[in-house]
């Protein structure tokens, strides 16, 4: 549904126009992302029911069974399994376009006579609290260098351990 929504949306303004604001790229965004999710449970899907084919047609003794590396693979606990595994992948893509989904609600927001203000607010204290952490982090450096300055000609003096607890 919402696929062909932006498919008629992107017709009907052109590629152009339609990439031109932003809360176009992020349902097309969202929605790339639900899709590779879907491709790659698919595929994860997939794998596993051709290991099982091969462990059906090609398993008689399940007492000491051999399996070639990428079927045994199937076998592992989970936090053993490949980092680039599909089901991994797909879970990790799912959860990401998930909140990309819950963040298009900021499109909605400002409508709303009680949360638009508040969202409009939240947004210029945001920028305020990034402009104090940028001078923040500039005079926590500058403290660093200084101290590092101040105490990096002990570097090699040895300590007396008399004065240690």
């Amino acid at each position: 549904g919402m696929i062909w929504s932006e498919c008629k949306e992107i017709w009907s303004q052109g590629p152009k126009e339609y990439l031109f604001e932003l809360w176009n790229m992020l349902d097309f965004g969202m929605l790339a992302i639900f899709a590779a999710s879907f491709i790659a449970r698919f595929m994860a899907f997939w794998h596993a029911s051709r290991a099982q084919n091969f462990v059906d047609a090609n398993m008689k003794d399940l007492t000491s069974p051999t399996l070639e590396p990428n079927i045994k693979y199937y076998t592992l606990a989970r936090i053993n399994w490949d980092p680039s595994d599909p089901q991994i992948i797909s879970e990790g893509l799912y959860a990401i376009a998930v909140v990309l989904s819950f963040s298009r609600i900021a499109y909605i927001l400002p409508a709303n006579e009680s949360f638009g203000p508040l969202q409009i607010s939240l947004g210029r204290t945001v920028k305020d609290i990034f402009k104090f952490m940028v001078i923040f982090i500039m005079v926590f450096v500058a403290f660093m260098i200084g101290m590092f300055n101040l105490y990096s000609y002990y570097l090699g003096a040895k300590q007396n351990e008399a004065f240690t607890t």
